[in-house]
């Protein structure tokens, strides 16, 4: 499987709101939880949301069009 580029421009946003919500739910809604532990479930909801958004959209493949065109009727 090739790394495709086009991809990270939905990937990189993502991941970023994905940890910023963690970030949010985790210090405000449950302070019970050590930092580290928090720290954690944000890098790892981070890492798995990358993966999962990286191989569920599809890639734009543009076809290039046909230098001739078929003129036989």
């Amino acid at each position: 499987m090739k790394f495709e580029k086009d991809r990270l421009k939905f990937v990189i946003p993502l991941t970023v709101v994905v940890f910023v919500s963690a970030n949010f739910m985790l210090f405000t809604k449950y302070k019970s939880i050590p930092s580290l532990d928090k720290f954690l479930i944000m890098i790892g909801a981070t890492i798995l949301s990358a993966v999962i958004s990286y191989f569920l959209f599809p890639q734009d493949k543009v076809e290039a069009p046909d230098e001739k065109p078929n003129t036989n009727k």
